[in-house]
Protein backbone atom coordinates (compact mmCIF):
# COMPACT_ATOMS: atom_id res chain seq x y z
CA UNK A 1 0.00 0.00 0.00
CA UNK A 2 0.81 3.57 -0.75
CA UNK A 3 0.06 6.94 0.82
CA UNK A 4 0.73 9.79 -1.00
CA UNK A 5 3.15 12.14 0.63
CA UNK A 6 3.37 15.15 -1.81
CA UNK A 7 2.27 16.01 -5.33
CA UNK A 8 5.26 18.55 -7.63
CA UNK A 9 3.47 20.11 -10.97
CA UNK A 10 6.02 21.43 -13.75
CA UNK A 11 5.12 24.91 -14.86
CA UNK A 12 3.36 24.05 -17.57
CA UNK A 13 1.29 21.76 -15.21
CA UNK A 14 1.96 18.74 -18.14
CA UNK A 15 4.13 16.87 -15.76
CA UNK A 16 4.05 15.78 -12.13
CA UNK A 17 5.95 14.06 -9.75
CA UNK A 18 4.08 11.93 -6.58
CA UNK A 19 6.12 11.66 -3.56
CA UNK A 20 4.18 8.29 -1.84
CA UNK A 21 5.31 6.78 1.42
CA UNK A 22 5.21 2.48 1.37
CA UNK A 23 3.17 1.44 4.50
CA UNK A 24 4.97 -1.30 4.69
CA UNK A 25 8.75 0.07 5.20
CA UNK A 26 8.28 3.76 5.15
CA UNK A 27 10.31 4.48 2.10
CA UNK A 28 9.22 7.05 -0.12
CA UNK A 29 9.05 6.61 -4.09
CA UNK A 30 8.97 9.09 -6.50
CA UNK A 31 7.19 8.46 -10.05
CA UNK A 32 6.68 11.20 -12.99
CA UNK A 33 3.36 11.44 -15.04
CA UNK A 34 2.25 13.30 -17.78
CA UNK A 35 -1.37 14.60 -18.74
CA UNK A 36 -2.83 13.16 -21.34
CA UNK A 37 -5.88 15.25 -22.93
CA UNK A 38 -6.81 12.43 -25.33
CA UNK A 39 -7.62 10.31 -22.37
CA UNK A 40 -8.39 13.18 -19.48
CA UNK A 41 -5.82 10.90 -17.39
CA UNK A 42 -2.20 11.05 -15.66
CA UNK A 43 -0.09 8.25 -17.45
CA UNK A 44 3.13 6.97 -15.64
CA UNK A 45 6.26 8.74 -17.17
CA UNK A 46 8.83 6.92 -15.46
CA UNK A 47 9.77 3.80 -15.54
CA UNK A 48 12.52 3.63 -13.36
CA UNK A 49 12.73 3.26 -9.31
CA UNK A 50 13.59 6.16 -7.21
CA UNK A 51 13.55 5.01 -3.22
CA UNK A 52 14.21 7.19 -0.47
CA UNK A 53 14.10 7.40 3.36
CA UNK A 54 13.47 11.28 3.60
CA UNK A 55 11.42 14.08 2.46
CA UNK A 56 14.15 16.03 1.62
CA UNK A 57 16.26 13.55 -0.50
CA UNK A 58 12.38 12.77 -2.41
CA UNK A 59 11.77 16.21 -3.29
CA UNK A 60 15.27 16.47 -4.99
CA UNK A 61 14.85 13.72 -6.96
CA UNK A 62 10.82 14.80 -7.89
CA UNK A 63 12.41 17.93 -9.34
CA UNK A 64 15.41 16.50 -10.88
CA UNK A 65 13.19 13.76 -12.29
CA UNK A 66 10.34 16.62 -13.87
CA UNK A 67 13.02 18.77 -15.28
CA UNK A 68 14.67 15.53 -17.63
CA UNK A 69 10.63 14.25 -18.09
CA UNK A 70 9.27 18.13 -19.52
CA UNK A 71 12.09 19.46 -20.36
CA UNK A 72 11.16 22.67 -18.07
CA UNK A 73 13.51 24.56 -15.47
CA UNK A 74 11.97 23.66 -12.27
CA UNK A 75 12.25 26.41 -9.14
Amino acid sequence: MLELVKEIYSPSKEYKAEINKRLRDGLLEIDVYFWDSEWETWLQRSNDFSLTDNLNSAMAVAKEKLKVYSGEIME
